[in-house]
Protein backbone atom coordinates (compact mmCIF):
# COMPACT_ATOMS: atom_id res chain seq x y z
CA UNK A 1 0.00 0.00 0.00
CA UNK A 2 1.13 3.39 -0.79
CA UNK A 3 2.17 5.88 1.96
CA UNK A 4 1.45 9.21 1.85
CA UNK A 5 0.69 13.02 2.63
CA UNK A 6 -2.83 13.98 3.49
CA UNK A 7 -4.13 16.37 0.79
CA UNK A 8 -3.41 20.08 1.31
CA UNK A 9 -6.29 22.11 0.52
CA UNK A 10 -6.11 25.89 -1.41
CA UNK A 11 -8.65 27.86 -1.94
CA UNK A 12 -8.13 30.02 -5.10
CA UNK A 13 -10.46 33.31 -5.35
CA UNK A 14 -10.13 35.55 -8.35
CA UNK A 15 -9.24 38.96 -6.46
CA UNK A 16 -7.77 39.86 -3.41
CA UNK A 17 -10.14 39.60 -0.70
CA UNK A 18 -11.05 42.62 1.39
CA UNK A 19 -13.06 41.63 5.06
CA UNK A 20 -14.97 44.83 5.93
CA UNK A 21 -16.55 45.60 9.25
CA UNK A 22 -20.33 46.81 8.79
CA UNK A 23 -19.28 50.58 9.63
CA UNK A 24 -16.07 50.03 7.51
CA UNK A 25 -15.22 52.53 5.09
CA UNK A 26 -15.80 52.27 0.89
CA UNK A 27 -12.72 50.47 -0.61
CA UNK A 28 -11.40 53.83 -2.86
CA UNK A 29 -9.11 51.87 -4.72
CA UNK A 30 -8.59 48.14 -5.59
CA UNK A 31 -5.63 46.33 -7.38
CA UNK A 32 -6.74 45.36 -10.90
CA UNK A 33 -4.82 42.69 -12.97
CA UNK A 34 -2.50 44.05 -15.68
CA UNK A 35 -3.79 43.00 -19.01
CA UNK A 36 -1.39 42.42 -21.64
CA UNK A 37 -3.69 43.08 -24.39
CA UNK A 38 -3.54 47.05 -23.27
CA UNK A 39 0.16 47.07 -23.84
CA UNK A 40 -0.65 46.06 -27.30
CA UNK A 41 -2.72 48.42 -28.07
CA UNK A 42 -0.88 51.75 -26.77
CA UNK A 43 2.37 50.10 -27.95
CA UNK A 44 4.24 49.83 -25.26
CA UNK A 45 7.76 49.76 -25.62
CA UNK A 46 10.78 47.94 -23.11
CA UNK A 47 14.25 48.11 -22.92
CA UNK A 48 16.35 48.08 -26.85
CA UNK A 49 12.18 48.92 -27.91
CA UNK A 50 11.83 45.36 -27.41
CA UNK A 51 7.25 45.48 -27.17
CA UNK A 52 5.74 44.60 -23.93
CA UNK A 53 3.60 41.84 -25.41
CA UNK A 54 2.74 40.30 -28.61
CA UNK A 55 -0.31 38.81 -30.33
CA UNK A 56 0.83 35.25 -31.93
CA UNK A 57 -1.38 32.49 -33.34
CA UNK A 58 -0.40 30.68 -30.22
CA UNK A 59 -1.62 33.81 -28.11
CA UNK A 60 -1.21 36.78 -26.31
CA UNK A 61 2.97 36.54 -25.39
CA UNK A 62 4.53 39.09 -22.35
CA UNK A 63 8.36 39.70 -22.94
CA UNK A 64 10.59 39.16 -20.35
CA UNK A 65 11.99 41.23 -18.08
CA UNK A 66 15.38 42.60 -19.71
CA UNK A 67 16.33 43.84 -16.02
CA UNK A 68 16.53 40.75 -15.05
CA UNK A 69 19.62 39.79 -12.90
CA UNK A 70 21.75 37.33 -14.27
CA UNK A 71 22.07 34.15 -11.77
CA UNK A 72 24.64 31.73 -11.28
CA UNK A 73 25.15 29.77 -14.60
CA UNK A 74 24.08 26.32 -12.55
CA UNK A 75 21.01 28.05 -12.25
CA UNK A 76 20.81 29.25 -15.64
CA UNK A 77 21.03 26.30 -17.85
CA UNK A 78 21.56 22.45 -17.52
CA UNK A 79 24.65 20.30 -18.45
CA UNK A 80 23.87 19.12 -21.87
CA UNK A 81 26.34 15.75 -22.09
CA UNK A 82 29.42 15.38 -23.79
CA UNK A 83 28.54 14.44 -27.47
CA UNK A 84 26.76 18.05 -27.74
CA UNK A 85 29.62 19.54 -25.69
CA UNK A 86 31.78 17.82 -28.44
CA UNK A 87 29.67 18.94 -31.43
CA UNK A 88 29.46 22.75 -30.39
CA UNK A 89 33.13 22.64 -30.86
CA UNK A 90 32.78 21.82 -34.36
CA UNK A 91 32.27 18.81 -35.46
CA UNK A 92 29.72 15.81 -34.64
CA UNK A 93 31.10 12.00 -33.87
CA UNK A 94 28.37 9.68 -34.10
CA UNK A 95 27.81 6.58 -31.39
CA UNK A 96 26.38 3.34 -31.56
CA UNK A 97 24.67 3.78 -28.67
CA UNK A 98 21.09 3.10 -29.20
CA UNK A 99 19.26 3.21 -26.25
CA UNK A 100 16.26 5.04 -25.64
CA UNK A 101 16.83 7.67 -22.39
CA UNK A 102 14.70 8.71 -19.89
CA UNK A 103 15.00 12.08 -18.00
CA UNK A 104 16.50 14.83 -20.08
CA UNK A 105 17.90 18.26 -19.20
CA UNK A 106 16.35 21.00 -20.69
CA UNK A 107 16.06 25.00 -20.84
CA UNK A 108 13.36 27.17 -22.61
CA UNK A 109 14.37 30.44 -23.93
CA UNK A 110 11.42 31.50 -26.42
CA UNK A 111 8.02 32.11 -26.09
CA UNK A 112 5.54 30.71 -27.30
CA UNK A 113 7.62 28.10 -26.52
CA UNK A 114 9.23 25.54 -28.93
CA UNK A 115 10.56 22.84 -26.56
CA UNK A 116 12.09 20.89 -27.64
CA UNK A 117 12.86 22.23 -30.68
CA UNK A 118 15.17 25.26 -29.29
CA UNK A 119 17.68 25.26 -32.11
CA UNK A 120 21.44 25.00 -30.89
CA UNK A 121 24.11 23.11 -32.90
CA UNK A 122 23.64 22.70 -36.36
CA UNK A 123 25.89 21.13 -39.27
CA UNK A 124 25.42 20.98 -42.94
CA UNK A 125 28.37 18.61 -44.49
CA UNK A 126 30.86 15.25 -43.55
CA UNK A 127 34.11 14.83 -43.32
CA UNK A 128 36.27 11.71 -44.72
CA UNK A 129 35.75 10.79 -41.20
CA UNK A 130 32.01 10.49 -41.63
CA UNK A 131 31.83 13.25 -38.86
CA UNK A 132 29.40 15.72 -38.98
CA UNK A 133 30.77 19.50 -39.71
CA UNK A 134 30.00 22.66 -40.78
CA UNK A 135 30.36 23.37 -44.86
CA UNK A 136 31.40 27.20 -44.54
CA UNK A 137 32.27 27.94 -40.61
CA UNK A 138 33.33 32.04 -41.45
CA UNK A 139 30.71 34.24 -39.39
CA UNK A 140 29.27 37.08 -40.58
CA UNK A 141 27.07 39.72 -38.49
CA UNK A 142 23.75 39.17 -37.66
CA UNK A 143 21.90 42.44 -38.41
CA UNK A 144 18.91 43.44 -35.32
CA UNK A 145 16.41 44.99 -38.00
CA UNK A 146 12.36 45.36 -37.45
CA UNK A 147 11.91 45.83 -41.00
CA UNK A 148 9.12 43.48 -42.34
CA UNK A 149 9.81 41.08 -45.22
CA UNK A 150 7.03 41.02 -47.61
CA UNK A 151 4.34 38.60 -47.77
CA UNK A 152 3.42 38.65 -43.84
CA UNK A 153 3.67 35.03 -43.33
CA UNK A 154 6.07 35.45 -40.46
CA UNK A 155 5.55 34.83 -36.80
CA UNK A 156 7.14 36.32 -33.60
CA UNK A 157 9.04 35.11 -30.79
CA UNK A 158 10.79 36.39 -27.38
CA UNK A 159 13.75 35.39 -26.13
CA UNK A 160 15.32 35.28 -23.25
CA UNK A 161 19.40 33.98 -22.69
CA UNK A 162 21.24 34.44 -20.01
CA UNK A 163 24.99 34.65 -21.21
CA UNK A 164 27.37 33.67 -18.57
CA UNK A 165 30.36 33.76 -20.74
CA UNK A 166 32.36 37.17 -21.75
CA UNK A 167 35.60 37.76 -23.36
CA UNK A 168 37.24 38.07 -26.47
CA UNK A 169 35.79 34.84 -28.57
CA UNK A 170 31.98 34.10 -29.45
CA UNK A 171 29.31 32.31 -27.12
CA UNK A 172 26.66 29.94 -28.69
CA UNK A 173 23.31 30.96 -28.12
CA UNK A 174 20.39 29.26 -29.31
CA UNK A 175 18.12 30.56 -32.43
CA UNK A 176 14.46 29.56 -32.53
CA UNK A 177 14.64 28.22 -36.10
CA UNK A 178 16.05 28.43 -39.79
CA UNK A 179 16.08 31.44 -41.47
CA UNK A 180 15.11 33.81 -37.99
CA UNK A 181 15.82 37.13 -37.78
CA UNK A 182 16.34 39.47 -34.92
CA UNK A 183 13.94 42.45 -34.63
CA UNK A 184 14.70 44.16 -31.80
CA UNK A 185 17.52 42.98 -28.97
CA UNK A 186 18.66 44.49 -25.73
CA UNK A 187 22.16 43.02 -23.79
CA UNK A 188 22.62 44.20 -20.53
CA UNK A 189 22.81 43.94 -16.70
CA UNK A 190 20.35 44.86 -14.46
CA UNK A 191 19.40 48.72 -15.99
CA UNK A 192 22.54 49.11 -17.41
CA UNK A 193 23.09 48.09 -21.10
CA UNK A 194 26.11 46.52 -22.46
CA UNK A 195 27.81 46.58 -25.85
CA UNK A 196 27.42 43.42 -27.86
CA UNK A 197 27.65 42.00 -31.18
CA UNK A 198 25.11 39.12 -32.85
CA UNK A 199 26.88 36.63 -35.45
CA UNK A 200 26.15 33.72 -37.29
CA UNK A 201 27.66 31.05 -39.32
CA UNK A 202 26.59 29.00 -42.57
CA UNK A 203 24.74 26.69 -40.80
CA UNK A 204 22.88 29.20 -39.45
CA UNK A 205 24.51 28.60 -35.98
CA UNK A 206 24.05 31.83 -33.88
CA UNK A 207 27.11 33.58 -31.70
CA UNK A 208 26.99 36.79 -29.37
CA UNK A 209 30.26 37.98 -28.58
CA UNK A 210 30.41 40.89 -25.17
CA UNK A 211 33.22 41.88 -22.50
CA UNK A 212 30.68 41.51 -19.41
CA UNK A 213 28.02 38.77 -18.83
CA UNK A 214 24.33 40.26 -19.24
CA UNK A 215 20.94 39.11 -20.30
CA UNK A 216 20.19 38.90 -24.16
CA UNK A 217 16.25 39.80 -24.45
CA UNK A 218 15.14 39.44 -27.87
CA UNK A 219 12.20 39.73 -30.38
CA UNK A 220 12.38 37.30 -33.07
CA UNK A 221 10.74 36.30 -36.36
CA UNK A 222 10.76 33.79 -38.69
CA UNK A 223 8.57 31.97 -41.04
CA UNK A 224 6.04 30.08 -40.22
CA UNK A 225 6.54 27.47 -43.42
CA UNK A 226 10.01 26.91 -41.84
CA UNK A 227 8.15 24.21 -39.09
CA UNK A 228 6.35 22.56 -41.19
CA UNK A 229 4.48 22.04 -44.44
CA UNK A 230 5.74 20.37 -47.88
CA UNK A 231 9.18 20.73 -49.39
CA UNK A 232 8.83 22.51 -52.69
CA UNK A 233 9.67 20.38 -55.62
CA UNK A 234 12.44 21.78 -57.75
CA UNK A 235 15.03 20.72 -60.38
CA UNK A 236 17.74 18.58 -58.94
CA UNK A 237 20.34 20.60 -60.32
CA UNK A 238 18.68 24.03 -58.49
CA UNK A 239 19.90 22.55 -55.32
CA UNK A 240 22.92 23.12 -53.85
CA UNK A 241 24.68 20.64 -51.62
CA UNK A 242 28.38 20.67 -50.16
CA UNK A 243 30.29 17.83 -52.09
CA UNK A 244 30.39 14.59 -49.71
CA UNK A 245 34.08 12.98 -49.25
CA UNK A 246 34.45 9.76 -52.04
CA UNK A 247 34.07 7.31 -49.37
CA UNK A 248 31.10 8.95 -47.86
CA UNK A 249 29.30 9.41 -51.19
CA UNK A 250 29.72 5.82 -51.91
CA UNK A 251 28.43 4.80 -48.10
CA UNK A 252 25.37 6.70 -48.71
CA UNK A 253 24.62 5.49 -52.15
CA UNK A 254 24.57 1.96 -50.58
CA UNK A 255 22.05 3.15 -48.12
CA UNK A 256 20.13 4.77 -50.72
CA UNK A 257 20.27 2.03 -53.19
CA UNK A 258 19.35 -0.31 -49.55
CA UNK A 259 15.97 2.05 -49.04
CA UNK A 260 14.71 1.88 -52.79
CA UNK A 261 13.88 5.74 -53.15
CA UNK A 262 12.24 7.36 -55.78
CA UNK A 263 14.60 9.58 -57.65
CA UNK A 264 12.28 10.86 -60.04
CA UNK A 265 12.11 14.62 -58.01
CA UNK A 266 13.36 15.50 -54.64
CA UNK A 267 10.11 15.65 -52.72
CA UNK A 268 9.41 12.17 -53.60
CA UNK A 269 13.02 10.86 -52.59
CA UNK A 270 12.30 13.26 -49.35
CA UNK A 271 9.29 11.38 -48.48
CA UNK A 272 10.79 8.23 -48.81
CA UNK A 273 13.64 9.59 -46.40
CA UNK A 274 11.16 10.40 -44.30
CA UNK A 275 9.03 7.35 -43.71
CA UNK A 276 12.80 5.10 -43.67
CA UNK A 277 14.50 7.30 -41.02
CA UNK A 278 10.97 7.57 -38.86
CA UNK A 279 10.96 3.68 -38.84
CA UNK A 280 13.86 3.10 -36.22
CA UNK A 281 13.78 1.93 -33.38
CA UNK A 282 15.85 2.49 -30.05
CA UNK A 283 17.83 -0.69 -29.40
CA UNK A 284 19.87 -2.28 -26.37
CA UNK A 285 22.47 -3.88 -28.84
CA UNK A 286 24.76 -1.66 -30.81
CA UNK A 287 24.57 -2.06 -34.19
CA UNK A 288 27.34 -2.95 -36.31
CA UNK A 289 29.50 -5.27 -38.70
CA UNK A 290 29.33 -3.37 -41.68
CA UNK A 291 32.84 -1.21 -41.28
CA UNK A 292 31.56 2.26 -40.36
CA UNK A 293 29.36 3.92 -37.80
CA UNK A 294 26.91 5.69 -40.40
CA UNK A 295 26.32 2.60 -42.27
CA UNK A 296 25.80 0.08 -38.98
CA UNK A 297 23.26 2.58 -38.10
CA UNK A 298 21.66 3.43 -41.61
CA UNK A 299 21.44 -0.26 -42.54
CA UNK A 300 20.41 -1.70 -38.88
CA UNK A 301 17.76 1.23 -38.79
CA UNK A 302 18.43 1.05 -34.76
CA UNK A 303 19.05 4.23 -33.22
CA UNK A 304 17.26 7.19 -31.56
CA UNK A 305 16.98 10.91 -32.57
CA UNK A 306 20.63 11.77 -33.26
CA UNK A 307 21.55 8.36 -34.75
CA UNK A 308 18.27 9.05 -37.28
CA UNK A 309 18.83 12.24 -37.94
CA UNK A 310 22.83 12.11 -38.60
CA UNK A 311 22.12 8.94 -40.60
CA UNK A 312 19.17 11.09 -42.67
CA UNK A 313 21.96 14.28 -43.42
CA UNK A 314 24.37 12.18 -44.91
CA UNK A 315 22.23 10.16 -47.34
CA UNK A 316 20.09 13.07 -48.33
CA UNK A 317 23.69 15.02 -48.84
CA UNK A 318 24.62 12.10 -50.92
CA UNK A 319 21.06 12.36 -52.38
CA UNK A 320 22.02 15.93 -53.46
CA UNK A 321 19.05 17.66 -51.08
CA UNK A 322 20.57 19.97 -48.74
CA UNK A 323 20.10 18.99 -44.99
CA UNK A 324 21.26 19.58 -41.75
CA UNK A 325 21.52 17.69 -38.61
CA UNK A 326 20.13 20.17 -35.65
CA UNK A 327 20.55 19.60 -31.66
CA UNK A 328 20.28 20.39 -28.09
CA UNK A 329 20.51 18.73 -25.10
CA UNK A 330 17.76 16.92 -25.30
CA UNK A 331 16.64 16.40 -29.10
CA UNK A 332 17.86 16.18 -32.71
CA UNK A 333 16.14 16.36 -36.17
CA UNK A 334 16.64 17.75 -39.84
CA UNK A 335 16.59 20.63 -41.48
CA UNK A 336 15.94 20.59 -45.60
CA UNK A 337 15.71 22.46 -47.94
CA UNK A 338 13.72 23.24 -51.08
CA UNK A 339 15.55 25.85 -53.28
CA UNK A 340 13.75 28.89 -50.74
CA UNK A 341 13.55 28.37 -47.63
CA UNK A 342 15.09 25.46 -44.81
CA UNK A 343 12.07 23.61 -43.65
CA UNK A 344 12.10 21.58 -39.64
CA UNK A 345 11.56 17.91 -40.18
CA UNK A 346 11.15 15.77 -36.67
CA UNK A 347 12.23 12.10 -37.10
CA UNK A 348 11.51 10.86 -33.51
CA UNK A 349 13.78 8.94 -31.40
CA UNK A 350 13.09 11.00 -28.44
CA UNK A 351 13.59 10.29 -24.43
CA UNK A 352 10.67 9.99 -22.52
CA UNK A 353 10.72 13.38 -20.17
CA UNK A 354 12.05 16.51 -20.19
CA UNK A 355 13.96 17.42 -16.67
CA UNK A 356 12.52 21.54 -17.23
CA UNK A 357 10.35 23.15 -14.42
CA UNK A 358 6.97 24.80 -16.23
CA UNK A 359 6.24 28.43 -16.14
CA UNK A 360 2.66 28.82 -16.43
CA UNK A 361 2.96 32.03 -17.99
CA UNK A 362 4.36 30.73 -21.08
CA UNK A 363 2.13 29.44 -23.72
CA UNK A 364 3.06 26.79 -26.01
CA UNK A 365 3.85 26.89 -29.73
CA UNK A 366 1.36 25.54 -32.08
CA UNK A 367 3.34 24.64 -35.60
CA UNK A 368 1.56 24.10 -38.39
CA UNK A 369 0.72 20.27 -39.68
CA UNK A 370 3.44 17.90 -40.30
CA UNK A 371 3.13 16.40 -43.84
CA UNK A 372 4.57 13.50 -43.46
CA UNK A 373 2.87 10.29 -42.04
CA UNK A 374 4.82 8.49 -38.92
CA UNK A 375 4.95 4.72 -39.01
CA UNK A 376 2.83 2.79 -36.52
CA UNK A 377 3.88 2.97 -32.64
CA UNK A 378 6.09 5.79 -33.79
CA UNK A 379 5.71 9.36 -32.43
CA UNK A 380 7.19 12.72 -32.65
CA UNK A 381 9.63 14.56 -30.46
CA UNK A 382 6.98 16.96 -29.53
CA UNK A 383 4.70 14.14 -28.29
CA UNK A 384 7.03 12.16 -26.47
CA UNK A 385 9.15 15.14 -24.92
CA UNK A 386 6.46 18.44 -25.26
CA UNK A 387 3.85 16.88 -23.32
CA UNK A 388 6.32 16.90 -20.31
CA UNK A 389 7.08 20.82 -20.65
CA UNK A 390 3.86 22.12 -22.42
CA UNK A 391 0.86 22.39 -20.30
CA UNK A 392 -2.53 21.05 -20.22
CA UNK A 393 -5.44 23.07 -21.61
CA UNK A 394 -5.22 24.97 -18.31
CA UNK A 395 -2.30 26.03 -17.50
CA UNK A 396 0.32 26.78 -20.77
CA UNK A 397 3.77 27.20 -19.71
CA UNK A 398 7.41 26.33 -20.39
CA UNK A 399 10.69 27.28 -18.57
CA UNK A 400 12.01 30.97 -19.96
CA UNK A 401 15.64 31.13 -19.37
CA UNK A 402 18.74 29.66 -21.04
CA UNK A 403 22.46 29.61 -21.11
CA UNK A 404 25.34 30.02 -23.51
CA UNK A 405 26.92 26.53 -24.79
CA UNK A 406 26.70 23.86 -22.52
CA UNK A 407 29.39 22.66 -20.12
CA UNK A 408 31.06 19.46 -19.86
CA UNK A 409 29.81 16.28 -18.32
CA UNK A 410 29.73 12.69 -17.62
CA UNK A 411 26.81 11.90 -19.91
CA UNK A 412 27.66 10.59 -23.11
CA UNK A 413 24.41 11.29 -25.74
CA UNK A 414 22.92 14.37 -26.11
CA UNK A 415 19.40 13.54 -25.47
CA UNK A 416 20.81 13.04 -21.65
CA UNK A 417 20.80 10.29 -18.73
CA UNK A 418 22.25 7.08 -19.57
CA UNK A 419 20.89 3.89 -17.80
CA UNK A 420 19.62 4.01 -14.55
CA UNK A 421 21.01 3.06 -11.15
CA UNK A 422 22.97 -0.15 -10.59
CA UNK A 423 22.93 -0.43 -14.63
CA UNK A 424 19.15 -0.51 -15.01
CA UNK A 425 18.06 -0.69 -18.23
CA UNK A 426 15.45 2.06 -19.55
CA UNK A 427 12.46 -0.51 -19.89
CA UNK A 428 12.65 -0.71 -16.28
CA UNK A 429 10.47 2.53 -16.44
CA UNK A 430 7.34 1.07 -16.86
CA UNK A 431 7.95 -2.98 -15.27
CA UNK A 432 7.74 -1.74 -11.39
CA UNK A 433 3.37 -1.40 -11.96
CA UNK A 434 3.33 -4.13 -8.81
CA UNK A 435 3.81 -1.21 -5.97
CA UNK A 436 3.44 2.56 -5.50
CA UNK A 437 6.21 5.40 -4.67
CA UNK A 438 5.90 7.19 -1.94
CA UNK A 439 5.37 11.20 -2.62
CA UNK A 440 4.76 13.51 0.46
CA UNK A 441 3.85 17.23 -0.29
CA UNK A 442 3.93 20.43 2.09
CA UNK A 443 2.28 23.53 0.36
CA UNK A 444 2.81 26.90 2.13
CA UNK A 445 -0.20 28.34 1.49
CA UNK A 446 -3.52 28.03 2.10
CA UNK A 447 -5.35 30.47 -0.01
CA UNK A 448 -4.11 32.38 -2.73
CA UNK A 449 -5.51 34.56 -5.95
CA UNK A 450 -5.16 33.68 -9.73
CA UNK A 451 -1.88 34.77 -10.63
CA UNK A 452 -1.04 34.36 -7.91
CA UNK A 453 2.55 31.66 -6.93
CA UNK A 454 2.43 28.67 -5.05
CA UNK A 455 5.16 27.62 -2.88
CA UNK A 456 5.53 23.75 -2.83
CA UNK A 457 8.37 21.22 -1.88
CA UNK A 458 8.11 17.59 -1.12
CA UNK A 459 10.07 14.21 -2.20
CA UNK A 460 9.73 10.76 -3.86
CA UNK A 461 11.19 7.57 -2.52
CA UNK A 462 10.28 3.99 -4.03
CA UNK A 463 11.20 0.73 -1.79
CA UNK A 464 13.14 2.90 0.83
CA UNK A 465 15.31 4.72 -1.69
CA UNK A 466 15.49 7.82 -3.17
CA UNK A 467 14.01 8.98 -6.58
CA UNK A 468 16.47 11.48 -7.70
CA UNK A 469 15.97 13.17 -10.78
CA UNK A 470 12.60 12.04 -11.56
CA UNK A 471 9.65 14.87 -12.81
CA UNK A 472 7.08 15.54 -10.12
CA UNK A 473 3.65 17.19 -11.79
CA UNK A 474 1.14 19.28 -9.43
CA UNK A 475 -2.23 19.95 -9.95
CA UNK A 476 -4.87 21.45 -8.40
CA UNK A 477 -7.93 18.85 -7.84
CA UNK A 478 -11.77 19.74 -7.37
CA UNK A 479 -12.07 17.41 -4.15
CA UNK A 480 -11.30 13.06 -4.56
CA UNK A 481 -12.61 12.38 -8.07
CA UNK A 482 -12.65 15.42 -9.65
CA UNK A 483 -10.90 16.55 -12.60
CA UNK A 484 -6.99 18.00 -12.08
CA UNK A 485 -5.95 20.66 -13.23
CA UNK A 486 -1.97 20.88 -13.96
CA UNK A 487 -0.14 23.91 -12.89
CA UNK A 488 3.51 23.02 -13.56
CA UNK A 489 5.83 20.32 -12.97
CA UNK A 490 9.20 20.02 -10.96
CA UNK A 491 12.03 17.69 -10.70
CA UNK A 492 13.54 16.02 -7.82
CA UNK A 493 17.35 16.36 -6.86
CA UNK A 494 19.34 13.27 -5.77
CA UNK A 495 18.34 13.01 -3.19
CA UNK A 496 14.67 12.21 -4.11
CA UNK A 497 13.26 16.36 -3.15
CA UNK A 498 11.52 18.75 -4.91
CA UNK A 499 11.26 21.94 -4.35
CA UNK A 500 9.87 25.20 -5.74
CA UNK A 501 7.18 27.98 -7.02
CA UNK A 502 4.42 27.43 -9.29
CA UNK A 503 1.91 30.03 -10.62
CA UNK A 504 -2.17 29.37 -10.43
CA UNK A 505 -3.17 30.13 -14.56
CA UNK A 506 -5.56 32.90 -14.78
CA UNK A 507 -7.73 30.15 -16.63
CA UNK A 508 -8.88 28.13 -12.81
CA UNK A 509 -11.52 28.88 -12.00
CA UNK A 510 -12.10 30.11 -8.23
CA UNK A 511 -12.77 27.79 -5.98
CA UNK A 512 -11.31 25.11 -3.26
CA UNK A 513 -8.89 22.48 -4.66
CA UNK A 514 -6.47 19.70 -3.01
CA UNK A 515 -3.19 20.15 -4.16
CA UNK A 516 -1.82 17.04 -5.85
CA UNK A 517 1.55 16.24 -6.78
CA UNK A 518 1.97 13.06 -9.23
CA UNK A 519 5.46 11.52 -10.21
CA UNK A 520 5.07 9.42 -13.53
CA UNK A 521 7.26 6.16 -13.52
CA UNK A 522 11.32 6.38 -14.12
CA UNK A 523 13.70 4.10 -13.86
CA UNK A 524 13.82 2.43 -11.03
CA UNK A 525 11.57 4.36 -9.69
CA UNK A 526 6.95 3.50 -9.62
CA UNK A 527 4.54 5.72 -10.55
CA UNK A 528 3.33 7.39 -7.26
CA UNK A 529 0.71 9.88 -5.98
CA UNK A 530 0.58 12.24 -2.77
CA UNK A 531 -2.67 11.63 -1.03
Amino acid sequence: MPVASRPHRLLVVAALTFALEADASPILHERIQPDPRDDIAMRVVLDGNIPAAIKTPSGVVVAPDPRRPVGPPRAEHPSAGGTVDAAAAGKYVADRDTRRPNLLPYDEPFTPSTAPFKRLIAFDAADSSFRLVVSDPTVRKLVVSDVLRPGGDEESFFADIAVTEAGDHRVRIPSVGPGARVLHARFGSGARDLPYTLWRDGADNWFIQANEVGRLVMEVSIPRAAFGGELGDPLLGELRVPALPPEVLRAANTVAATIGLDLTSPRRTLMGLVSYFRSFTDSNDPPSGHGNVYLDLALSKKGVCRHRAYAFTITALGLGIPARMVMNEAHAWVEVNDGSLWRRIDLGGAGRALDSPRDAAVVPYVPPPDPYAWPPNAASGEEELGRYVQPAASSRGASTSHGPAPSPSQSSNPEGTAPGPSGSSASEATSLDHTSSRVTLTVQETDVRLGAPVNVRGDVESGGDPCGRVTVEISLREGRGGRSLLIGSLATDDAGKFSGVLIVPFEVPAGDYDVVAHAPAATGCAEGFSR
